[in-house]
């Protein structure tokens, strides 16, 4: 029954409510992993709404992201470790800056994911790598994704940002090129024309990479003609 409620507060998106009812789960069924494994969820998003990207969380949002992780400590020695709770450890790490951490955590969340999810945690592995500078490990990680999941489109966005990081505007132009073509191009194109598309969810570094490249002209010129 709580576990419903739960479930249902965080499907309308009142994540604040969700934390506490997941909290009162872990209260009365404390091994039960699954309980543990959504209050880290739900602890995140609370936390990461009261921070500001690249900046060091304090007070109740540090709390939160701690409480976090040990939240999936305990689910993962419940048994309740997959792709998603690992995901969700790396989130809490990078929100703490600890990019090394949650990089590691990303890996771990690929290997456990099922086809159908494997390319989330594995972008957050090369934002992870693109905020530790290695944008050259990144591409590997983007390029991966592209050939298995062609239709993750983020992955064409951080191939531009990663061949941006490396100097070479020609390579961005055309993985922007890229994003714009296909069936839905026009509507892709339309979304990544602006920074908006990437922050609160891409590492600073990455974003940065994201602002600048949208400034170069032949980059302007893919997306002025993937408009069309």
């Amino acid at each position: 029954q709580m576990a419903q409620a739960a479930f249902a507060a965080f499907e309308r998106a009142d994540y604040l409510e969700s934390e506490r009812l997941w909290r009162a789960a872990t209260e009365q069924h404390p091994k039960e992993g699954l309980g543990w494994a959504n209050l880290a969820v739900a602890l995140i998003i609370n936390a990461s709404d009261k921070m500001t990207l690249g900046v060091l969380p304090t007070g109740e949002p540090l709390q939160r992201l701690e409480e976090a992780l040990s939240a999936t400590e305990r689910a993962e020695a419940l048994g309740a470790a997959d792709g998603i709770l690992l995901n969700s450890r790396g989130n809490a790490l990078g929100l703490l800056q600890r990019w090394g951490e949650a990089r590691a955590a990303y890996a771990a969340a690929t290997t456990l994911s099922p086809r159908d999810f494997e390319s989330i945690p594995r972008s957050n592995e090369a934002l992870a790598l693109m905020q530790l500078e290695e944008p050259a490990q990144a591409e590997a990680l983007v390029r991966r994704i592209m050939r298995r999941d062609p239709n993750f489109v983020d992955a064409f966005a951080l191939l531009a940002a990663v061949r941006w990081m490396q100097g070479d505007p020609g390579g961005t132009a055309r993985a922007i090129a890229q994003l714009c073509g296909g069936g839905d191009g026009r509507m892709w194109c339309a979304r990544y024309s602006t920074e908006q598309v990437v922050l609160g969810r891409w590492t600073p570094r990455a974003v940065e990479a994201y602002r600048e490249l949208l400034k170069e002209k032949s980059v302007q010129l893919e997306l002025k003609n993937g408009l069309i």
